[in-house]
């Protein structure tokens, strides 16, 4: 078992490098690192090269690059930004999501093309904010006034489906008392928030500065601890592991003075960017079920369903929705990069299929429509900005 772990864990790092080194290489190609990191667990997973077997290493380190992504997500959403008419705008646009989705997911499986119509819907309303922020980052898309719309809906577009998701997850305690330890972690994590805010002037402050460039890394070590501890809180009240690495995030953000976010955020960018969050999306691919693509036409021919799928469901609300805050072409890459789907795809198909609620074909077809947003609606929605 060590062997085999071992020869998972460096064909893992080989395609983690190979994912990061093909961009680098050819800068033009244009394809998104995350795109390229599944592809690579395809090829060295059991369907290609059949070089990883997901381990108890592989699968540790994933986890863990799936709790420092919401981590990220979590630290990125500044409550200045996003507070008021953002804020409102990508709740009301995540509720009329909802409720297509809905709508969708269970007229498919009506019609007996799908499985599991909630945990489709579920996944059909979320946004790749994790992902899409490195992307817009670097085409300097942040700034108001579109950067705050896009950061809140895709703030939202995580926080809900997650919340959504503990909830369909708590069939054991029963969905009114799941509610209430939903409601209860909310008040706990608003209330850590504002504590949090409390600390960002005095000796605390003072301790972060010294040492924020120190070999000890204390603020990023205390960071990953509070993660942890919110992880483990998060799973004790049968509450999604990623939720408390989200709050976290935001906590982390709160208690930091203004000029040590920047600094915080490279720290935090090498650890997850550079090492754990492309674990995370490998070991997606490693367990892909792409064979069945190829072999079942119904399985190919829904991919370019989801991902059109996506696209209306969460690009139609904010399309309308905006009207008063941005221009046509604004509004349209609002639309398309609200469409942008993936990494939540990837974890409630993950959990569907473990659960025996949804078979693997379909998983596979999710996560295809989520690779096929990736791959074309960021790049559009940026052409529509440049307008």
């Amino acid at each position: 078992m060590a062997n085999v772990d071992l020869v998972s864990v460096v064909a893992v790092f080989a395609a983690m490098t190979a994912a990061a080194g093909v961009p680098a290489v050819l800068p033009r190609l244009g394809i998104p690192g995350v795109v390229l990191e599944i592809a690579a667990g395809v090829v060295i997973g059991p369907q290609v090269l059949n070089l990883v077997h997901p381990g108890p290493i592989v699968v540790t380190l994933s986890t863990l690059g799936l709790c420092v992504l919401f981590l990220l997500a979590g630290f990125e959403v500044d409550p200045d930004v996003l507070k008021g008419r953002p804020l409102r705008l990508a709740w009301r646009g995540w509720a009329l999501s909802a409720v297509l989705a809905a709508g969708a997911g269970f007229a498919l499986a009506a019609a007996g093309v799908i499985e599991a119509p909630m945990f489709t819907a579920l996944a059909l309303t979320t946004t790749a904010v994790g992902a899409l922020l490195p992307i817009l980052r670097d085409a300097g898309r942040l700034g108001p006034p579109y950067g705050p719309i896009i950061l809140a809906t895709g703030a939202i577009g995580e926080a809900a489906p997650l919340i959504a998701l503990s909830l369909i997850l708590a069939g054991a305690t029963g969905a009114v008392g799941q509610a209430l330890i939903l409601i209860g972690f909310a008040v706990g994590a608003a209330a850590a928030v504002m504590v949090a805010a409390r600390t960002t002037h005095g000796h605390f402050a003072a301790v972060v500065a010294r040492s924020m460039g120190s070999s000890g890394q204390f603020p990023l070590r205390l960071v990953l601890l509070l993660m942890v501890l919110l992880i483990a809180l998060s799973e004790e009240l049968r509450i999604d592991l990623v939720l408390g690495a989200f709050v976290a995030g935001a906590v982390v953000r709160a208690a930091l003075p203004h000029h040590q976010h920047e600094a915080l955020l490279t720290r935090l960018d090498g650890l997850g960017y550079g090492f754990l969050i492309p674990i995370f999306f490998i070991a997606s691919g490693v367990r892909l079920d792409v064979m069945s693509l190829f072999t079942d036409m119904r399985a190919l021919a829904m991919v370019p369903v989801f991902a059109l799928l996506m696209l209306v469901v969460r690009g139609l609300p904010v399309l309308l929705l905006a009207r008063e805050d941005l221009d046509a072409p604004a509004r349209q890459a609002l639309a398309l990069h609200a469409g942008t789907q993936l990494p939540l795809v990837v974890a409630i198909a993950a959990i569907a299929v473990q659960g025996g609620v949804m078979p693997p074909w379909q998983a596979a077809s999710l996560i295809g429509g989520g690779v096929l947003t990736m791959l074309v609606y960021p790049t559009l929605g940026l052409s529509r900005l440049a307008r």
